[in-house]
Formats: C-alpha cells, structure tokens, sequence
C-alpha cells in the first residue's frame, strides 16, 4: 500500500464523518444534497483506489506463482535489497558499469564489489515471453542459483541462459535477484 492510498483511505473515513455534520446540521435541503453526493463520491473513490491497492499487492504474488519478472534488485549480504531497477515494458538491459561513455541500464558501479564487474558485463534480453541473461565475455564471469535450488550455476561466455522468477544472478560478488 502506497503514502497516495493511505491519503486516500483517511480522505474517505473523513468524508463520511464530513457527510453525517452536514447531514445532521442546519443546511438549506439542496446544499445538503450536494454535498452529500460529493462525500459520497470521494468515499467510493478512496475505496476503490484501496480495492486496486490491495489487488496490486495481490497480482505481485501472482507473478510470483506464474512466474513473470517485473524488476532485478541488488541484495546486499544478509539478501535484503538495497536497489532495484524495473524490468517491465523492456526488452533488454545492459548489467555493468557506467563510466560516462557508456549506456548500463543496471548500474553496479557505486557496489563494494565493483572492481569486479566490467564496464558491460552481462546483458538481458527478453525474447518470447521470458528474460534470457547472457554473460558478455567478462573478466569475472557470471553464476546463476536457479530458485529453490542450492546449487550454483556458471556461465559460459556468449550463451544466454533463461533465467526464471526468483533466481539470483550472480555478477562478480553482486547478488541481483530476479522478482
């Protein structure tokens, strides 16, 4: 639930507290009957924005259970995410370094392990429905952990591997999981 629908939500319950003072004051007929269609109408809409809100939350655990990638976030040791970039409505993002020459959409330059990474060093691509990462003949090399599994997987150079929700890339020392 976003800061905009918790405003909503309190502009709803105040609403209705507005609607009964003026309902039970000493109004003329018609400027209570306006009044009361607006309070009514800021009610449903600070409803249905909490409706949507809630469905929003609920469509993220759909993705999780159909599997569709939205964004790749940064995780620091302890696996709490520490950035994230979204993945939705792209097709492809460059993982590295941006040095002012170059164009990353996932930029790893600021992270501890940055002497790590090279200045292009992995990309995404989504072709068919799902994301695909490729490493890009890096110095350090890229490892996957498939989700629910323990093992770790690396990759050869050039050969794009499917990634799936939940996986973590590893890029260097940088953990980036896909969700």
């Amino acid at each position: 639930m976003t800061q905009y629908d918790i405003y909503t939500a309190l502009i709803g319950i105040i609403s209705v507290f507005f609607w009964l003072t003026i309902y039970f004051g000493e109004l003329p007929l018609v400027l209570k009957i306006f009044l009361t269609v607006c309070g009514v109408a800021i009610f449903l809409h600070s409803t249905f924005t909490l409706y949507r809100s809630l469905n929003k939350k609920n469509s993220a655990l759909d993705n999780f259970e159909t599997g569709t990638i939205m964004q790749i976030s940064l995780l620091n040791k302890n696996g709490e995410i520490i950035n994230s970039w979204e993945l939705y409505g792209k097709t492809a993002a460059v993982i590295g370094k941006d040095i002012g020459e170059n164009q990353v959409d996932i930029d790893l330059s600021q992270t501890q392990y940055a002497a790590m990474i090279d200045i292009e060093h992995a990309v995404l691509n989504y072709v068919s429905g799902s994301w695909y990462i490729e490493d890009l003949d890096s110095q350090n090399g890229i490892s996957i952990k498939k989700f629910g599994q323990d093992k770790t997987y690396k990759l050869s150079a050039l050969q794009p591997c499917k990634l799936d929700f939940g996986d973590v890339i590893f890029i260097g020392l940088c953990q980036l999981k896909l969700n």
